[in-house]
């Protein structure tokens, strides 16, 4: 279904799904087949720490039978070094864990700083690998510093506190850095964070190749970017996505969606980059299917053209994502986003 939305003018109508949890080709072109069918234009692969090392040849051949059912790819580093989203396990620091985050606290959790060279070094060679397989985009998956949720912590605590992190503060501010969440300590993980990415985004176009970065919907609190114009601006961007998944941050669909569609819509337009907004599609039932219409409409309202759901299927293989009756819920999604519906095939 890529071609022109009436209510957006000329802008292209792209639609896409996220797409885990198999590696048998057979069953891949298979699924391939039918996301076409249904009008979508691409999808996302997952490309996990387990599939960097296990199923590298497999991830190009997934690519190549992608293509040949007419979808476009990105390419996703599936929670590598719990830095990036995803319900993936990374083996990086618990090989490595003099170089994980520290928190205010002084505990030492299993996430990847960003500041450190060694893991920037293992995320271009994660990148690398990415584009070898001949992705049309490389899909920089919600980049944050830990959760202290996703190791039982509590929500009050942050990172990080490592050495690295103290050493770089020093450089930058002349001063020891503090233990609470200052102004300067808030700054420095944001810019910290924002040159992580811009150096990933530098290497990748470095490479010829193309770059979405997806934010968090956030804009305040440890997990949020205050500032999203230095991503949109960042030289070598191809594509700025968010995910306002509106169910899991306990937000109302219409309002949640269409502001991080706005935004990303607006300086999309100021920067001169695409757009692209995600659509929640899991941990739902089929009592939310007007909220999953109102959500595609209202981000097409805001001159999104590229829309893409997470995920496949409604994600209804994945028990810890809790979609219930996820034929029903695919079935609205897919008819939400393209207009396919099994009577109309």
């Amino acid at each position: 279904m890529r071609g022109k939305d009436p209510r957006q003018g000329a802008k292209p109508i792209s639609v896409g799904a996220s797409y885990f949890g198999n590696r048998i080709l057979k069953h891949v072109t298979t699924d391939m087949e039918d996301l076409a069918e249904r009008g979508f234009t691409g999808v996302l692969h997952t490309f996990s720490e387990n599939d960097l090392s296990y199923y590298r040849d497999q991830m190009r051949r997934i690519v190549e039978v992608s293509h040949e059912a007419g979808l476009e790819v990105q390419m996703n580093p599936w929670g590598v070094g719990y830095t990036f989203g995803g319900e993936a396990e990374s083996l990086f620091t618990a090989s490595r864990p003099e170089i994980g985050q520290v928190l205010d606290n002084g505990k030492l959790v299993g996430a990847a700083c960003p500041n450190r060279p060694e893991f920037r070094a293992f995320v271009r060679s994660w990148a690398d690998a990415a584009i070898d397989t001949g992705a049309d985009r490389i899909f920089w998956d919600e980049p944050h510093w830990v959760n202290p949720a996703s190791f039982g912590l509590s929500s009050e605590r942050w990172g990080c506190r490592c050495e690295r992190c103290q050493e770089v503060f020093f450089g930058f501010y002349g001063e020891p850095m503090a233990n609470e969440l200052s102004p300067e300590v808030a700054e420095f993980r944001e810019a910290s964070l924002v040159g992580f990415v811009r150096e990933l985004v530098g290497y990748v176009a470095g490479q010829g190749a193309r770059s979405t970065v997806c934010l968090l919907p956030l804009t305040e609190g440890p997990l949020g970017l205050s500032d999203w114009s230095v991503v949109a601006g960042m030289p070598g961007l191809d594509t700025l996505a968010t995910d306002p998944y509106w169910k899991a941050f306990g937000q109302p669909a219409g309002d949640f969606v269409s502001r991080f569609a706005r935004l990303v819509s607006d300086l999309g337009e100021e920067h001169g980059v695409n757009g692209q907004i995600w659509i929640q599609g899991f941990g739902l039932g089929p009592e939310d299917a007007d909220d999953i219409r109102a959500a595609v409409e209202v981000a097409r309202g805001a001159g999104v053209g590229d829309l893409w759901t997470w995920g496949y299927e409604a994600c209804g293989h994945m028990s810890y994502l809790g979609t219930r009756e996820p034929e029903k819920v695919w079935a609205v999604l897919t008819e939400a986003l393209t207009g396919y519906t099994a009577a109309g095939r």
